[in-house]
């Protein structure tokens, strides 16, 4: 039943842009999976859901094409595995380091895949929520950047 229940929960985020726990509640009773918002709410921590633009994605449909990350995986536990392309997880792999995400024990980076080692299955959930966060962020970041540097400052002192 939760399986049922969880599949079809990614089945709609993956067909409908669903922004709220109440809509992905109203969603599953049409598709006769009747559930509480405490239920929706655990699934979507299980499932390791991540809003992006508003909506509920799944970690892997909210990462950006052409971004450095390309697939995120899981392997047990305690490892997950991080995709780049050719030449770009080194780079990737000291992003994640950088980052001080406290749930990561640390990174093994080869040419292209990451294994990014943590501390039990709780953690796993959330350091992906993260690296999806920490990978989607850089473009966001410099839309902010360029808007900055065309605005001009009012309080620029003249220099006559």
């Amino acid at each position: 039943m939760k399986r049922g229940r969880q599949q079809k929960i990614l089945d709609i985020i993956s067909a409908k842009r669903i922004a709220t726990q109440h809509q992905l509640s109203a969603e599953l009773a049409r598709h006769g999976h009747a559930a509480t918002q405490s239920s929706v709410s655990r699934d979507i921590v299980e499932l390791g859901l991540t809003k992006a633009d508003g909506y509920y994605a799944a970690p892997r449909a909210a990462l950006p094409v052409g971004g450095m990350i390309s697939d995120l995986d899981t392997a047990g536990d305690n490892l997950i595995v991080v995709r780049t392309d050719v030449g770009q997880a080194q780079p990737a792999a000291i992003a994640i380091d950088n980052a001080g995400i406290n749930e990561i024990v640390g990174t093994v980076a080869g040419d292209d895949t990451i294994l990014v080692a943590v501390k039990n299955s709780a953690a796993q959930r959330l350091a992906i929520r993260k690296l999806v966060k920490l990978f989607t962020r850089p473009a966001a970041r410099a839309r902010r950047t360029t808007q900055r540097k065309v605005r001009p400052s009012a309080h620029v002192p003249s220099h006559k």
